[in-house]
């Protein structure tokens, strides 16, 4: 139950934001507060996408902007409440995702019924039920599902193979890629077409007119830029009689604001049909940049495979997100399946092929540095066994020179005869130093004598000494 509740709290909190906003607007327009909670309503079936009727003219057409600010939240709110919780399952990722929507189904009821109650001269209604109820549970699904996916994403790394990972991956690359250049697109053609722009603004007289203009531009600008994307793969684009593509423009009426002033009005230029060369270079510099997530080319192109098809879902999803009715000026929408298609052969033939011969040039890499490192690995192996083996040589050659040990065993024999000989005249070897006539000092000369290692009674002290420093040392 908590975690449902902790779940849904950006519901509560968005309807809370948008009753304040509204009321800040109404209290700086200086109107009544008569309609706050129906706009309010309004703003909430807004913000879930579903489709309104203005005086019996249907508005499906709806900024997308909203909507994407609210399942940003959803998902970094739900992300949150799962990390909240020690080990979190299944069980508690359910429940985040049950709280957010049936918070979001009851508001959407409410709403429903405070737009009903309102009064004649409020004509803003939702266009069914049903429908208001199936995009509630759409949003609602999507913005906490994408919090469940992030989180338990790193564990669903070791349950999917690889090439459904990269392939992932690369699809959300190749979208954001195909965004990046429709929205490079949109610049160029608002910079293009300023003077127009400029000129449907001052419709809007003051600075409210004016603001609201460009809040409504701001607000449909991920509508055009799903527009344009299905341009940049060779799709068409069109709103009511009017259609965009990049080898034809055909006119037909306009709403007055200024992103559709920014629309272009004559056929395009053949600099503009080189939109394709940079889609087919931009998916084939991603397809190479991951070439070395795989291993085999195989999952390589099964990869580059399943990134095409979530280019082309996008695509086909497109109009329906980005899309609907605009009153009496028709439908606004792409092509989808031409641009599913399109979509789909440029970026599965081009990026599979890139990241095949990638790939491949890849490997021929790998085999040539684990052979470098193998053909090093054994001239290390034979430089170790001659050094091993001239080292046994030298050992065995030590004790075979006649020479030495001869000359040795004379040198041996030649002391044994002078200590006979001394012996034999009642001589002592004793070390050069006075005599000493008393015997204790005769004891102590004799013990520096051993300890110097020169007197006789060296070797009877050494193995004394020899065993008391043992334990020193290993102590």
């Amino acid at each position: 139950m908590w975690t449902a509740a902790a779940a849904a709290l950006p519901v509560i909190v968005s309807v809370l934001v948008l009753t304040a906003l509204t009321l800040a607007v109404l209290v700086f327009s200086a109107r009544g507060f008569d309609s706050l909670f129906a706009v309010v309503a309004v703003e909430w079936l807004v913000v879930n996408r579903v489709p309104l009727t203005v005086d019996e003219v249907s508005l499906g057409f709806l900024p997308l902007l909203p909507p994407l600010i609210y399942v940003a939240v959803l998902a970094r709110q739900t992300r949150a409440v799962l990390g909240d919780i020690e080990e979190p399952g299944a069980r508690e990722a359910g429940a985040a995702v049950a709280g957010v929507t049936l918070a979001g189904l009851l508001m959407t009821g409410l709403a429903t019924l405070l737009v009903g109650s309102a009064g004649s001269d409020f004509a803003v209604r939702e266009s069914s039920l049903t429908a208001a109820l199936l995009w509630t549970v759409a949003v609602a699904l999507f913005g906490s599902g994408l919090g469940v996916w992030l989180y338990f994403r790193r564990d669903l790394r070791e349950v999917l193979p690889v090439w459904v990972r990269g392939g992932i991956h690369l699809g959300a690359a190749f979208v954001a890629a195909v965004w990046a250049i429709a929205a490079l697109l949109l610049l160029i053609g608002l910079v293009a077409a300023w003077g127009p722009v400029g000129s449907v603004l001052e419709i809007g007289k003051d600075f409210t007119g004016t603001a609201a203009l460009a809040a409504i531009s701001i607000s449909y600008l991920p509508n055009v830029v799903m527009a344009a994307a299905t341009l940049a793969v060779g799709g068409e684009a069109h709103l009511g009689e009017a259609s965009y593509s990049l080898f034809a423009v055909s006119r037909g009426p306009m709403p007055e604001v200024p992103l559709a002033a920014a629309l272009p009005t004559t056929d395009p230029h053949w600099v503009v049909q080189g939109l394709l060369l940079v889609t087919v270079l931009v998916a084939a510099g991603l397809a190479r940049a991951v070439a070395h997530w795989f291993r085999t080319t195989a999952d390589a192109v099964k990869a580059a495979w399943l990134a095409a098809a979530i280019v082309a879902l996008v695509m086909v999803l497109s109009p329906v997100v980005a899309g609907g009715e605009l009153g009496v000026l028709g439908t606004v929408g792409t092509g989808s399946l031409i641009a599913a298609g399109t979509g789909l052969a440029l970026f599965g033939v081009i990026g599979s092929a890139t990241i095949a011969l990638s790939l491949a040039g890849l490997t021929r890499r790998r085999e040539r540095a684990e052979s470098e490192l193998e053909r090093r690995r054994r001239r290390a192996g034979v430089e170790d066994a001659a050094v091993a083996v001239a080292e046994a040589d030298g050992v065995a050659e030590d004790p075979a020179e006649p020479d030495d040990a001869a000359g040795a065993d004379d040198d041996v024999a030649a002391q044994g005869d002078e200590v006979s000989a001394g012996e034999d005249d009642g001589t002592d070897l004793a070390p050069a130093g006075p005599v000493a006539d008393d015997p204790a000092d005769a004891a102590e000369g004799g013990a520096d004598a051993g300890d110097s290692g020169t007197a006789e009674e060296g070797p009877e002290e050494g193995p004394e000494e020899s065993a008391e420093e043992g334990p020193r040392a290993a102590d």
